[in-house]
């Protein structure tokens, strides 16, 4: 913040824009809003029909990538872990989502909200659910025994119960909204000098929580939301995968507010950190 003002969404992404210099390629702010149950949702770019099967984290990289306003809701969400990790379904409902899904069409039969928080899914070749795999009858599932699956799952952090109606991905230039959550796509240098922002205002160390599995969902927007603190992610199977999302990127997550103190640490470190002398 400069001069007790508070920076709005546009303003604090082009100042951290800004901040790497104009001949720098970088991945756009996404902003994230999570809308309640009961209340407006915004307009998308395109009808929420258009992204059936679309899953939370190639959402966040098509809002970043494409410039669009993208919904997610129950009905068209692709990855009933990134459902539950948003609000929009109960972790421990026994249907599965119909329709089009990208994550779960990858399976022989679709797998509902409970058979990912019952561990099923992730443990599909421990569990005898080899229904669940993804890749077909030598996959090993995400963890080796069911018991490792479940104590995985229990640290996925989630909006539950299901209070969401919607989830809403977006650019600061496209839509007049104060976001709940900020998720940056980030070269680890960029990264670097990121985190060199946060902390030079208090020095506060920056502690990841990751695990490879809801990287986006969970570890980025749900994490940060219900913790209220910045977190980052290496991304992780389905974001890779399925969401598209380059190699050469890793993500944070943070509450808007935590994003106007770490462009604001950017600004103030700059002589301290002068990243065209940070190698790629």
């Amino acid at each position: 913040m400069e001069n007790g003002s508070v920076m709005s969404f546009k303003e604090t992404s082009k100042r951290f824009t800004r901040a790497f210099g104009e001949q720098e390629t970088l991945v756009r702010p996404v902003g994230v809003k999570l809308v309640p149950k009961g209340q407006v949702v915004p307009n998308g770019t395109r009808a929420t029909e258009e992204y059936q099967g679309v899953p939370w984290c190639e959402a966040v990289r098509i809002a970043a990538m494409n410039d669009e306003v993208v919904v997610i809701n129950k009905e068209n969400v692709g990855c009933p872990a990134a459902a539950i990790a948003l609000g929009l379904v109960d972790r421990y409902q026994k249907e599965a989502l119909s329709g089009k899904r990208k994550y779960t069409d990858l399976m022989r039969e679709p797998a509902s909200p409970a058979d990912f928080t019952n561990g099923l899914v992730y443990a599909c070749k421990d569990s005898g659910n080899m229904q669940f795999a993804l890749f077909g009858s030598d996959d090993t599932g995400r963890y080796e025994t069911l018991g490792a699956a479940l104590k995985a799952v229990s640290g996925m952090t989630a909006v539950q119960p299901d209070v969401m109606d919607a989830a809403v991905a977006y650019q600061a230039e496209k839509l007049d909204a104060s976001p709940d959550v900020v998720i940056l796509g980030l070269k680890p240098k960029q990264a670097l000098l990121a985190i060199q922002g946060y902390n030079f205002l208090t020095g506060n160390r920056f502690e990841m929580s990751t695990i490879g599995i809801r990287g986006v969902c969970a570890d980025l927007t749900a994490l940060p939301f219900l913790e209220q603190k910045l977190n980052g992610s290496f991304f992780c199977l389905g974001a890779r995968a399925v969401g598209g999302w380059d190699g050469n990127l890793l993500g944070l997550g943070m509450p808007f507010s935590i994003f106007q103190q770490l462009v604001t640490g950017m600004e103030k470190s700059a002589e301290g950190f002068p990243y065209k002398a940070y190698p790629d």
